[in-house]
């Protein structure tokens, strides 16, 4: 079961990884089909959906499954099974040698493997960063330059003050910040301004319970202060892809989208001729941000009792290659779990590839990108409440704001 259909170079290095593996096993009769195709919708609720539906009937249409740690976390729902995985999952890290495969601090160490019940489901190929994307055009229109590394509090109101001033006489308005359905940007802008103050992410700042209420406050706070300037007008939350790259790029109507690095090759995929308008910034935090938000993910599992099982077992071995890591970086610009020849393997040399190279070398600290697996399963670090960013989102959109 394929993935990352649609996505540009991603899909065709998941095409060329599958026919280079056809060539060498000639043995095997590979059905392949991207998940896409498969699933009523590309979803991880439509995945986990299938996949119960598939251990409940016995039924194993497929050995290769797509399954991130979302897809597992929603599956142990449905089982009320945490330990699902150890049951119906090849574990990879009884393969001879699988785990040299991988980074060493992907695999070793306290909170190994934590959003899939500590079991090593398949190879963590995809990893990303969380970023400020921004279309330099509209900037220089608006006769401002962003400030991509350290960018603060002040920085982004001054951003969103200007667009709210340049928007009173414009014939066009534009959005201070891309909204596009369930890409939760505002949830991940929120998270970065938390993660800059609570407890646990800052270097040195020693936890209590005043000083995390104080980090909620003052992000509620800086919220409101933005949502008095309209950042989200412009532009519709029903917004959906590729329409919102056009509208960013093609259009120039969009000046912030706060989303993944797994965004270059969707948008590449979108607006090819206008690559060069857009620009990565570090996320904005109160005071610059030090660290880094992000992940790496498991991107398929194999089915422990499927009757492809080994074969299914030597094609992750094949994804888990020094090459692909190289691959993957140069082709995607973000980061891999897998080891590759060289110590850091190249992004490529271009503006996306510095800017990944450079979160790398200067971010003091990593921090998990937002929790998104049930508390009764997984301990949220940092301790962090989602919910209670609802009415911060809220202000930020101007309900309520004079």
């Amino acid at each position: 079961m394929g993935h990352w259909k649609g996505e540009g170079a991603r899909e065709t290095l998941v095409c060329e990884v599958l026919d280079e593996f056809r060539f060498l096993h000639p043995e095997l009769a590979i059905d392949f089909r991207f998940s896409a195709d498969v699933l009523p919708q590309k979803s991880q609720a439509a995945a986990a959906n299938y996949l119960v539906e598939m251990i409940r009937t016995g039924n194993l249409e497929w050995d290769v499954v797509w399954l991130d740690s979302l897809i597992y976390g929603m599956v142990a729902d449905q089982l009320d099974d945490w330990d699902w995985g150890r049951k119906h999952l090849v574990d990879f890290s009884a393969g001879p040698g699988f785990e040299k495969t991988q980074k060493e601090f992907l695999v070793q160490g306290d909170g190994t493997h934590a959003y899939t019940a500590g079991f090593f489901s398949g190879p963590y190929i995809e990893g990303f960063f969380y970023t400020a994307w921004y279309n330099k055009a509209v900037a220089g229109r608006l006769g401002i330059e962003i400030r991509e590394e350290g960018m603060t509090e002040q920085d982004l109101l001054g951003y969103v003050e200007k667009v709210h001033a340049y928007n009173q006489t414009a014939d066009q308005p534009i959005a201070a910040f891309l909204d596009v359905a369930r890409s939760g940007s505002m949830s991940r802008l929120y998270y970065a301004f938390l993660c800059s103050r609570i407890p646990g992410c800052v270097p040195d700042k020693a936890f209590d319970e005043a000083a995390r209420e104080e980090a909620y406050a003052r992000t509620e706070d800086y919220f409101a202060q933005l949502g008095r300037f309209r950042p989200l007008a412009g532009n519709g939350s029903s917004r959906e892809w590729p329409a919102a790259a056009d509208f960013m790029l093609n259009q120039n109507r969009a000046l912030f989208f706060f989303d993944a690095s797994w965004r270059y090759t969707a948008f590449k995929a979108a607006c090819p001729e206008q690559m060069d308008r857009l620009r990565l910034a570090q996320m904005p935090g109160f005071d610059g941000n030090c660290h880094a938000i992000g992940g790496y993910i498991a991107t398929w599992a194999v089915l422990k009792n499927a009757p492809g099982r080994d074969a299914g077992i030597e094609l992750m071995r094949f994804w888990s290659r020094p090459p692909i890591a190289q691959k993957w970086v140069r082709c995607t610009k973000c980061p891999t779990g897998l080891k590759g020849d060289l110590y850091d393997p190249t992004f490529g040399q271009d503006i996306f590839a510095e800017y990944q190279r450079k979160l790398l070398e200067t971010c003091r600290q990593p921090i998990p990108a937002l929790p998104v697996h049930p508390m009764k399963y997984v301990k949220q670090w940092p301790d962090f409440d989602l919910r209670r960013s609802g009415g911060a989102i809220r202000a930020l959109r101007g309900e309520g704001a004079e």
